[in-house]
């Protein structure tokens, strides 16, 4: 009877996540609404009604359209400032998904899927998606940039300097597998590059300046070489490199990866 009631409480935890989303969403809203409501007040042509008539909903849509970029980076640093409120700590390993363990988790990953959604396409890219991938967690180095922002389980990612992650690429700490979430870290080394469309999952090593063809799989648990370049799916070695030698373009943006011969090197 206690499991049972136990199940159905931790069944309904989205219903929770949901309110306190809003509710940081609310927060973050709070200057682009300032600021579109600011510019529908303006009138900007007073002396040329028929001008106005055209003009004033133009520049209140523009502001509006701005007040949602606003409303973006506001949440960049809103949900970071919840995360470290809170001290979420989800568990690292085997969780069963019907349980209180799963806490953590649920709040913490909901807040990443949320800006992923809302905002994510417009963040990333740009120089502010790496700090706020830190200020969640994840551990970046320098000059690292994330076309995509499908990325999961910061608290127990690390990547290093000037590595590159393709567009659509995810990166995903966790699976489900037999009514448990398994979490595992990452750890993506130095000058690599994910291409576009791939998939990392927990639990993978990647050593420096390793190269991970355009919509390969990484599977659970992986160690990729540091010098190497992979494609496939699952992933198979293509290559190795010299020291400080990077792949080709072909090898890591433009092609599946998989070796012209049909064997893993």
């Amino acid at each position: 009877m206690a499991k049972g009631a136990v199940k159905v409480v931790a069944s309904l935890i989205w219903i929770y996540s949901y309110v306190t989303l809003g509710f940081m969403m609310a927060i973050a809203a709070v200057p682009g609404w300032f600021l579109s409501q600011w510019g529908w007040s303006l009138d900007v042509a007073p002396s040329y009604p028929r001008l106005a008539v055209v003009l004033d909903p133009l520049i209140g849509l523009y502001f509006t359209i701005l007040g949602f970029f606003t409303f973006g980076v506001a949440l960049m640093f809103v949900l970071p400032i919840v995360r470290f409120t809170f001290r979420f700590k989800p568990p690292v390993g085997e969780i069963p998904i019907h349980s209180f363990r799963i806490w953590s988790w649920y709040n913490i990953n909901g807040m990443q899927f949320m800006f992923n959604t809302v905002f994510g396409r417009f963040a990333r890219a740009t120089t502010l998606y790496p700090v706020f991938l830190r200020m969640m967690g994840a551990k970046i180095g320098r000059d690292v940039v994330f076309n995509t922002q499908h990325v999961y389980d910061l608290d127990i990612l690390t990547v290093g300097d000037k590595t590159v992650v393709g567009a659509n690429a995810s990166i995903l700490g966790h699976v489900g597998e037999k009514g448990k979430l398994v979490r595992a870290p990452i750890t993506i080394g130095k000058n690599c590059t994910i291409g576009q469309y791939a998939n990392v999952f927990p639990g993978v090593t990647m050593g420096d300046n390793c190269h991970v063809g355009a919509m390969s799989l990484v599977p659970k648990g992986a160690t990729l070489d540091a010098n190497a370049v992979y494609g496939g799916v699952p992933v198979r070695k293509i290559k190795d490199l010299k020291a400080g030698e990077k792949a080709t373009a072909d090898e890591v943006s433009g092609t599946t990866g998989v070796p012209s011969d049909g064997e893993g090197a």
